[in-house]
């Protein structure tokens, strides 16, 4: 009998200490759990407010293009009212998303004309409306440079965002010492930008299922778009808003205080975010910048309430719970082993099946998310293509009509040219991810597809004052069966790198035979290939970078996204040969090589 007591109040001690283990165990991992989850939502806050700034950089720039092109133009500098016209509608026209108007004034700061007159009201406060005393045409006056403008109240009696550039004329202007001609100030061209119409932009570039808040600072520290009502229309930048936040936020997590948070972002123009429980909510609070040639226009302030996803947050219900039933289950196994052990893994089976479920679900959710994002990224690179050709056909023709207007359509062909490729690099890396990357495989001359791709870069080259040296093979050419047109993508592709990271020197291109040994251990014999050589006397490739070079993004530059050196590999992969690519050993740059298969048939 006593064995038997013994036996028992072991068992049940081992059964307490037991059940005690597993819930231990259960919360700390629900706990690890809610973390990951709530991580997800700050890596996600802050990734949101990063590419939301970015966008607001670009729509402003689109902006800031057209307003640069107005201001330049000899009918704005002569104040041909009725050409000038014609140019502010199309400027409105085609920023219309972004832009509320463009307003014209004289060099006194007297309304001229504006592209968008509301109504018979607005335009009858237009008329000799005057900026005179307003401090950012005082600034641009003064400067003749461009001035990005708050929040402020203008003629319709609502706040509005400004960019101005100075109307400058060279006619009467006098000639400096330094052979400098200062420029006569005939006015100026402005855009005004409505925050709400703005938030909106942004707004809807978020998922609906977030429940994400938006809110725009001004850089005086007004807070100008109502995404959290409890702060609108206040400076965050007054020491008096202290007591607003400690009103609205009941705990700050790290023991800092949010509106500290806020001027520090707003004083130091940095992304960061902070976690705080506010209106007895948690929330991760993103800032991001928004900056003009350098200098802060705006803040965009990012609320993600810490929401997780149903299937986590029923996962950590369903932990803990199961720790509160494991202790009762195994308080009432001390009394009956036997049957307490069976349930308990009857019970286990059953989690195990609906988490195995949830599992099979998830794959097949991410699954079709993935289809989706090949299918995207295949119809974002057809759809670019159309515009791009009529870009380029227009700006050809427009190029050919006018004169004195080499500088901008320069630059409009050169960024056309830089859509195109990345287009391009898109609609293939689709291409290769899907398996739909074929080679159309013909017998060509190699010397001559080396020569067509160094003519393609000898301008930009010249421009760069680099040199390209072409060594061709001088004996006799063997056939090269390959895909002629991918061959030489793979070639422009390198001497666009060569170009884009070698300042000033020489770039070589060669051509030679190597003998390529399989990569099959049981097999010895080698491949008699043609290598194809690319050297430049550039910066060189980081060492950190080395291991992933060929990857997608892993390299990118001014002309492209990161996807040239994985398309080419890939090419290279296809027709059989080898890519490799080195610095140069006790000099500066870096080689590229590759290989094609040969056979033996004389051209």
């Amino acid at each position: 009998m006593l064995v038997v007591i013994i036996i028992l109040s072991v068992t049940i001690l081992a059964a307490i200490i037991f059940s005690f283990l597993t819930y231990q165990s259960y919360v700390t991992n629900s706990n690890e759990i809610q973390d990951i989850s709530e991580q997800n939502i700050r890596n996600t806050a802050l990734a949101k407010a990063a590419d939301l700034s970015h966008l607001t950089v670009n729509k402003l720039n689109i902006v800031i293009g057209s307003l640069e092109l107005i201001s330049s133009s000899p009918n704005m500098i002569e104040q041909d009212v009725g050409q000038a016209k014609i140019l502010l509608s199309k400027a409105q026209n085609s920023t219309e998303d972004l832009v509320d108007s463009y307003y014209w004034f004289d060099s006194n700061g007297t309304s001229i004309w504006s592209s968008s007159l509301m109504n018979d009201t607005i335009k009858e406060r237009f008329n000799g409306f005057s900026i005179a005393s307003y401090a950012y045409f005082k600034e641009v006056r003064n400067t003749l440079a461009p001035v990005y403008g708050d929040a402020q109240e203008w003629v319709d009696l609502r706040p509005k965002i400004f960019i101005i550039y100075p109307i400058l004329g060279t006619e009467n202007s006098t000639v400096t010492e330094n052979n400098k001609v200062n420029k006569i100030f005939r006015g100026v061209v402005l855009a005004t930008i409505n925050p709400n119409v703005l938030g909106q932009l942004l707004e809807d570039q978020l998922s609906p299922l977030t429940n994400a808040n938006i809110s725009l600072v001004n850089s005086n520290g007004l807070m100008i778009l109502k995404g959290t009502p409890e702060y609108f229309g206040i400076n965050l930048l007054d020491p008096t808003a202290k007591s607003l936040s400690d009103q609205f936020v009941t705990d700050v997590k790290n023991e800092n205080n949010l509106i500290e948070q806020i001027r520090s972002a707003l004083l130091n123009s940095r992304t960061f975010s902070i976690d705080v429980v506010a209106s007895g909510q948690d929330l991760t609070v993103a800032y991001s910048p928004v900056l003009l040639d350098g200098k802060r226009l705006l803040t965009i302030i990012l609320a993600l309430p810490h929401i997780p996803e149903a299937s986590v947050e029923n996962l950590v219900l369903l932990q803990r719970n199961f720790g509160i039933a494991a202790m009762i289950t195994i308080g009432i196994i001390s009394f009956g082993v036997f049957y307490g052990v069976t349930n308990w893994h009857k019970e286990m089976r059953k989690q195990v099946l609906k988490h195995k479920m949830e599992l099979e679900q998830t794959a097949e959710k991410l699954a079709i998310i993935d289809q989706g994002q090949k299918e995207f990224i295949d119809i974002a690179a057809h759809e670019f293509r159309t515009p791009i050709q009529s870009v380029l056909g227009y700006s050809e023709f427009i190029r050919s009509s006018l004169v004195n207007f080499d500088g901008y359509f320069d630059n409009l062909f050169k960024n056309a040219r830089r859509l195109e490729k990345i287009t391009n690099d898109l609609l293939d890396v689709s291409k290769i991810d899907s398996e739909n990357f074929e080679l159309s495989k013909t017998d060509f001359d190699l010397n001559e597809v080396l020569k067509k791709a160094v003519g393609n870069h000898e301008r930009d080259a010249s421009g760069k004052n680099v040199k390209i040296i072409f060594e061709p093979k001088k004996e006799d050419t063997r056939s090269i069966n390959a895909d002629e047109s991918k061959i030489g993508q793979v070639i422009n592709n390198l001497l666009s790198n060569a170009l884009d990271f070698t300042k000033n020197g020489t770039i070589t291109i060669k051509v030679y035979d190597l003998s390529i040994q399989s990569d099959d251990k049981e097999n010895h014999d080698t491949q008699e290939s043609i290598a194809i050589e690319v050297k430049d006397t550039g910066s060189g490739i980081n060492e950190e970078i080395m291991p992933r070079l060929f990857e997608k993004f892993s390299r990118r530059s001014d002309s492209g996204a990161g996807l040239g050196l994985y398309i080419s590999k890939k090419i290279v992969d296809m027709h059989g040969g080898k890519f490799w690519a080195q610095n140069n050993k006790g000099a500066k740059g870096a080689t590229f090589t590759f290989t094609l298969p040969i056979y033996q048939k004389t051209i």
